[in-house]
């Protein structure tokens, strides 16, 4: 019997924005709305797994609810339905792979290092995509449907499981509000530095033109 998984990508929750909570409540709904209609007449999600969460059950909800809230209403649904809530990453790996990540984050000096945390960073990251797919293998049994919400866009799919995405058009309509809000930040950061020089050089002005008469301004 075919197994299925149902990849979804975790929208970040921000706060403070209205017109973004109103396309990522979209956004859940519309997902929300695509694996009911899945569900019709052949099967309803047995496992859900969630990418980056280090537990199952009762703790990884309320971590969820804190994280994704909108996410959480989902998985709540699902979870009414029949559901389960199972562990999906190894926790040494998990844990590991950010620490690397944090190192090449920093400005190393030596080629060396460089060397090292790449290589550290590249093994555990295979080592993890390998856990996380055989974790897949062993769950999910024959006949059954399990939904993965995603962190990333590179999840390891066991042989013989059929992948369906769950992308809605809200998706693509986020990711555009985020280049907008990063340009316009970019914007704002080379406005301010202008007028920072502008302000610079004006004082530089008047500062000689002051000595200049002979009468000292501080610039």
């Amino acid at each position: 019997m075919t197994r299925t998984i149902y990849i979804v990508q975790l929208a970040q929750h921000i706060t403070g924005y209205d017109d973004y909570d109103e396309i990522a409540a979209r956004y859940w709904s519309s997902v929300r709305d695509q694996l009911d209609r899945q569900s019709i007449g052949s099967g309803s999600i047995k496992r859900i797994f969630v990418e980056t969460f280090l537990s199952d059950g009762d703790d990884a909800l309320a971590g969820l609810e804190r994280a994704f809230p909108q996410a959480h209403s989902l998985v709540q649904h699902l979870i009414s339905r029949g559901a389960s809530f199972e562990e999906f990453e190894d926790p040494a790996l998990l844990t590991e792979l950010v620490d690397w990540a944090r190192c090449a984050s920093q400005e190393l000096l030596s080629a060396k290092v460089r060397n090292v945390v790449s290589s550290g960073h590249a093994e555990t990251s295979e080592q993890r995509q390998e856990h996380l797919k055989r974790r897949l293998d062993e769950a999910i049994g024959d006949g059954e449907k399990a939904l993965v919400l995603v962190a990333s866009e590179n999840l390891p799919i066991p042989d013989g499981v059929e992948r369906f995405i769950i992308s809605p058009p809200e998706l693509d309509q986020m990711a555009r509000w985020f280049r907008a809000k990063m340009e316009e930040a970019q914007r704002e950061m080379m406005q301010q530095a202008q007028r920072e020089a502008s302000e610079s050089s004006t004082a530089g002005t008047t500062g000689s033109q002051s000595a200049s008469s002979g009468l000292w301004t501080p610039p």
